[in-house]
């Protein structure tokens, strides 16, 4: 069993999502998130991945609502 090579793995697909300055981002068919800021990079599984887009949205909607009230 120690010779079975993932399938899976080398079926994702890694699409190019944004890019700033040092900061590219990445995502992938299986619903990961691939961050490189530099040379540094930081993967994130589909689970963390739903995580960080949710508080990222939660908060920019929170600020939002401090800024312009509830006009928004």
């Amino acid at each position: 069993m120690n010779n079975v090579i993932s399938l899976l793995d080398r079926a994702e697909t890694w699409k190019f999502s944004y890019s700033k300055d040092n900061l590219r981002v990445y995502v992938s068919s299986r619903g990961r998130i691939k961050m490189f800021i530099g040379d540094e990079s930081i993967v994130m599984d589909t689970i963390e991945s739903v995580d960080f887009m949710g508080r990222v949205s939660k908060m920019y909607e929170d600020e939002f609502n401090v800024l312009f009230g509830e006009q928004c």
